[in-house]
């Protein structure tokens, strides 16, 4: 996605997007992290992003099974 900013951040605007969402939690641990996170504030969400990587997503029994095979499980 030719957004202009990090997945992270737009991961992060695409959650904050939801009607639903009230609070959302970055994960970050270290301040450069953060910063990163943050700049989700900046993207202006429109629903054709989400179209666009709703494109993305993978089957929940196939993602389960990979991660299962993963060598940290």
């Amino acid at each position: 996605m030719r957004r202009g900013t990090t997945p992270d951040a737009l991961a992060l605007a695409a959650a904050l997007a939801q009607p639903w969402a009230d609070v959302v939690l970055s994960g970050a641990t270290t301040t450069d992290q953060l910063a990163s996170n943050l700049a989700a504030l900046d993207v202006a969400w429109a629903e054709a992003d989400g179209e666009r990587l709703r494109a993305l997503a993978e089957d929940p029994a196939g993602y389960w099974v990979t991660r299962a095979r993963l060598a940290w499980n």
